[in-house]
């Protein structure tokens, strides 16, 4: 077997207050650990708030994410922030690979419409709101595949179950539709097994890569949740969050060791062919700065012991 690729989720601190400056020291600080994946580091802002520079129908209020009316894509989508940040590394780092996190709509819309929703849609449930957003993001994921990027769809929402979820899935294809899909991935926070997460995210036609975390107290439960026939069935591999995010001391970040054996067991249940590549549970941002480093070079030394 190959060695394993690594990654993260996409959140990193803010380096530096220069903004090209602090994607620099993001990149750079992920080769110096050893990732062969790398992202933006997310360096503009929080998962949510950047979109109200370019969705009209989207506010913030008192530093608050809000809905004020129909969302829809302001401008052109190479103006889209993302998009400008993915630029201006291909124009830096032509040659690198790169992976973007975009915020999918079940969360990008629950998050601003249970602040405030100003007008336009009926409430949380109105399938327009979610169905606007995936339109807006459609042109921006095109965008960011047309730069060479890997796209990430983060939905830690959908985790939390919904009835209409067959339809709130759907609106993931509906943006990945046309795009590599070997290049598409979506990401799902917490216990991912409940209300049939898994099954409906194997329906995806679009997308070939599902990524989940397996370390966390909560995770550790999504272990039982994979079968290996369902993901070699269904073409899809697996981003492996197997290692914590939330330590609080040196002494509780997870070993290289723990990063093995949990890999070892995601591939008892799905195989070697089935992983696409290893990365920590989530984001990395609410993580103590200090620790973040330990994390990435256990994260490192584990695949290696892995492959």
């Amino acid at each position: 077997m190959t060695r394993l690729q690594t990654t993260t989720i996409g959140s990193l601190h803010r380096f530096s207050a220069d903004l090209h400056g602090s994607i620099d020291e993001a990149i750079a600080f992920q080769k110096g650990h050893g990732l062969d994946l790398l992202t933006d580091g997310e360096q503009r802002t929080d998962m949510v708030s950047y979109f109200a520079e370019s969705f009209s129908g989207l506010g913030v209020e008192s530093g608050a994410p809000v809905i004020t009316g129909k969302i829809a894509l302001r401008g052109e989508a190479s103006d889209f922030s993302k998009v400008k940040d993915v630029a201006y590394i291909r124009s830096k780092y032509p040659d690198m690979p790169i992976k973007v996190a975009i915020t999918g709509p079940t969360t990008l819309g629950m998050t601003c419409g249970s602040r405030k929703m100003a007008s336009h849609y009926r409430g949380l449930s109105d399938p327009a709101l979610c169905e606007d957003i995936a339109s807006a993001l459609a042109p921006v994921a095109r965008e960011l595949a047309r730069l060479g990027a890997h796209v990430q769809i983060d939905e830690p929402f959908l985790s939390q179950g919904y009835s209409d979820l067959t339809e709130r899935v759907a609106l993931l294809d509906r943006i990945a539709e046309g795009l590599p899909s070997e290049r598409i991935s979506v990401h799902v926070c917490g216990l991912v097994g409940r209300f049939g997460v898994v099954d409906h995210l194997l329906s995806l036609e679009n997308v070939s890569v599902l990524s989940f975390g397996f370390a966390g107290r909560q995770e550790r439960g999504n272990l039982n949740f994979l079968k290996g026939d369902a993901f070699r069935d269904s073409g899809k591999r697996l981003g492996a969050g197997c290692i914590a995010v939330t330590p609080l001391s040196e002494a509780e970040v997870d070993g290289a060791e723990a990063v093995k054996t949990l890999l070892d067991a995601i591939l008892d249940k799905i195989g070697p062919d089935s992983i696409a590549y290893a990365h920590p549970d989530c984001g990395l941002r609410a993580t103590s700065k200090t620790l973040v480093p330990i994390i990435l070079d256990n994260l490192h030394a584990g695949v290696d012991m892995f492959a």
